[in-house]
């Protein structure tokens, strides 16, 4: 099915995000657009996720104000991390490392709608999905405090249908074209997160600090 024509959120910034160069590099302006139109995903759930949207786009900020700073050095994320990797408690580094995490839990709660539709065996509660996207990313990174308030705003996750709808923008029996565009989204973003987490891994820049 071609769902380019088809209007929806994920559609309507067009800010996807960036296909990596053939050395594996991700054009910044691009991933940082794509990341901030992606943290209007959580506005759907509803006012209780504001926080993970503000953080998204707290760290973006961060990140573009970097970027303005060095207009001549960063034209690639990877440039980010090359620049800054031997700076301690460098702001740009925590900020895209904090990104990068928020885009895999929000990367794996969308795959989760997508594998269950294309699998057969949708579920209205997305309590679940949310959780496990939780459980593999963001989770360890917490402390109990947090990790508890989590355990609460899951619970306001709005039903399959609810969400879809509202991501259709009121336009209705869309339910299959949301899902063949969330599927499109995640191509390029599941590309951008593996290969962030690659150049984290070489420079040994990730942390397990707790939150």
């Amino acid at each position: 099915m071609d769902t380019a024509d088809r209007e929806t959120f994920f559609t309507k910034a067009h800010s996807p995000f960036p296909e990596p160069t053939l050395d594996e590099k991700i054009k910044a302006d691009e991933f940082l657009s794509a990341s901030n139109h992606l943290a209007q995903f959580f506005g759907f759930l509803g006012t209780i996720f504001t926080p993970v949207q503000s953080d998204i786009s707290g760290n973006v900020k961060k990140l573009g104000k970097f970027i303005e700073e060095n207009p001549e050095k960063v034209v690639y994320v990877n440039d980010i991390i090359l620049l800054e990797a031997g700076v301690t408690q460098s702001i740009s580094i925590d900020a895209l490392l904090w990104l990068k995490r928020a885009l895999e839990f929000t990367m794996l709660f969308i795959d989760g709608i997508v594998c269950d539709t294309k699998n057969g065996t949708p579920n209205e509660d997305l309590r679940p999905l949310c959780l496990q996207a939780y459980e593999k990313t963001l989770k360890k990174y917490h402390g109990w405090m947090v990790q508890q308030i989590f355990n609460l705003v899951s619970r306001a996750c709005p039903s399959r249908r609810d969400l879809l709808a509202s991501l259709a923008l009121g336009e209705t029996d869309m339910e299959s074209v949301v899902v063949a565009q969330m599927e499109e989204v995640l191509v390029n973003l599941k590309k951008n997160v593996t290969i962030i987490n690659q150049l984290y891994a070489q420079y040994n820049l990730d942390t397990e600090v707790k939150v």
